[in-house]
């Protein structure tokens, strides 16, 4: 079974999860400049993307050189994967593909410390795509405890590329951040991304 089969209200019944909305989670963290040739990829590639309008389009040309942004800026201080599997537990369904986990080095063919679970929002919308990440991000949390204890909180992020909503699990409490962030506006983001791995700046800094 995938991460695809949660929703918001099976993740809460499965995992006693309590979920938190109305808050402005994150709104505080100051932006970090992106790259002037990867901001420029996103301007002009982000008119096609909505073109197509197919998962696809939207995952290669703004959801992953962004996050691939988050990972050039990071230098060595995080890991990067997409489209890669994650089976934690067959038992309560916790496995299949996730489409892209940042986390902690070392980089390796296989997960070892995954931090942020992103999950691309499919016809449903971001919504829809809401219990699939906070699976992925129960997985993540499960994941930790036995390998990298010390990883006690794991965030999210359901995107269609236009629009990223973060999320935030600690324990049994999941937060959704009430505000969505557009890619219109990348330095936000890739601040809150940055912030998600333990690279965040006290202001506004150029990457």
């Amino acid at each position: 079974m995938a991460y695809s089969a949660f929703n918001l209200a099976r993740v809460q019944s499965d995992f006693g999860i309590t979920v938190q909305t109305g808050l402005n989670v994150f709104g505080h963290i100051p932006p970090v400049s992106v790259d002037s040739a990867v901001a420029m990829w996103l301007v002009h590639k982000r008119g096609l993307a909505t073109t197509i309008n197919t998962e696809k389009a939207r995952s290669e040309m703004l959801i992953a050189p962004l996050l691939a942004e988050a990972w050039r800026v990071g230098n060595g201080r995080i890991s990067f994967y997409s489209g890669v599997a994650f089976d934690v537990d067959a038992a309560t369904e916790l496995t299949s593909v996730c489409d892209f986990i940042l986390g902690y080095p070392p980089q390796l063919d296989t997960v070892t410390a995954p931090v942020m679970m992103v999950t691309e929002a499919k016809n449903e919308g971001i919504m829809g795509g809401l219990g699939q990440c906070a699976a992925a991000m129960v997985a993540a949390l499960r994941f930790n405890r036995t390998r990298t204890p010390e990883i006690t909180t794991v965030y999210g992020c359901v995107t269609d590329g236009e629009g990223w909503k973060f999320l935030r699990l600690t324990g049994t409490t999941l937060e959704i951040d009430t505000a969505e962030y557009l890619i219109a506006e990348p330095d936000r983001i890739l601040g809150v991304v940055l912030n998600f791995v333990g690279l965040a700046p006290a202001a506004p800094v150029a990457a």
